[in-house]
């Protein structure tokens, strides 16, 4: 028996036990493809979905899965935030962001926030399908791509500090050009907090003395890609402060 978050149960016959799937994507065309493509597949449950990230956040505070399917660039709450909270919730098991924004920087951000897997939306059924089962297994599948970017990341977080959870929610407010009194009332911090934060980024995504913050915030996918003028700068981000 497979609970799902509308308080029903799957049963799969014959099977054995399902690995147990969340969908998080904004575009419900994807969302509907992946779920017939794992249906398909066999083995699989998809137990809920959500469409923006704190939506997701709600229904898996209770929810038991198997693994978290997760878009990065999502409405009310990003991907990044989302597997920053998530992490902690004890029925959310392992995360495998499935993106069509698939930089160097939010590659090494997802796993630094303790994603198993990066898939692309462009990679092939089969890939998609095994990464999945792989992470359900415990494993952390990489490709070619993905290992250098990691051995990159262990390379530069000898030189560079990681953004805190709190800088990540003011960076990514930002890069929507919101100034730092709306970003400190929003976030309930002091107005010396956000321009600590603020300087803080800057420091450490190697901006200089004038970041382009839509340019990090595209580059983590924090905000659509198409909002960035460039591509961001290498930068990891980290747990709470």
């Amino acid at each position: 028996m497979i609970r799902t978050d509308h308080g029903g149960a799957v049963q799969l016959r014959g099977v054995g036990p399902a690995i147990r799937v969340f969908l998080v994507d904004d575009h419900p065309i994807y969302a509907q493809v992946m779920s017939e493509v794992l249906r398909q597949a066999g083995g699989f449950a998809v137990v809920g979905s959500a469409g923006d990230g704190e939506t997701a956040v709600e229904r898996l505070r209770t929810l038991e899965i198997d693994v978290l399917l997760l878009d990065l660039v999502l409405p009310r709450m990003g991907g990044l935030e989302v597997l920053n909270v998530v992490r902690g919730f004890p029925g959310v098991v392992r995360s495998v962001v499935y993106s069509g924004l698939a930089t160097d920087e939010s590659i090494a951000a997802a796993f630094t926030l303790g994603a198993s897997g990066f898939i692309e939306k462009s990679a092939p059924v089969e890939e998609v399908i095994g990464t999945l089962r792989a992470v359900a297994r415990g494993e952390s599948p990489l490709s070619t791509r993905m290992s250098g970017v990691l051995r990159s990341l262990v390379r530069q977080r000898t030189a560079h500090k990681e953004l805190s959870a709190s800088d990540l929610a003011v960076l990514r407010r930002l890069a929507k050009l919101q100034t730092p009194k709306e970003i400190a009332g929003e976030l309930g911090l002091s107005l010396s907090a956000v321009y600590k934060a603020r300087a803080r980024i800057a420091i450490r995504a190697g901006g200089g003395d004038r970041p382009d913050f839509l340019a990090i915030g595209a580059g983590l996918g924090l905000i659509p890609a198409a909002q960035g003028r460039l591509v961001a700068p290498a930068v990891a981000t980290g747990g709470a402060a």
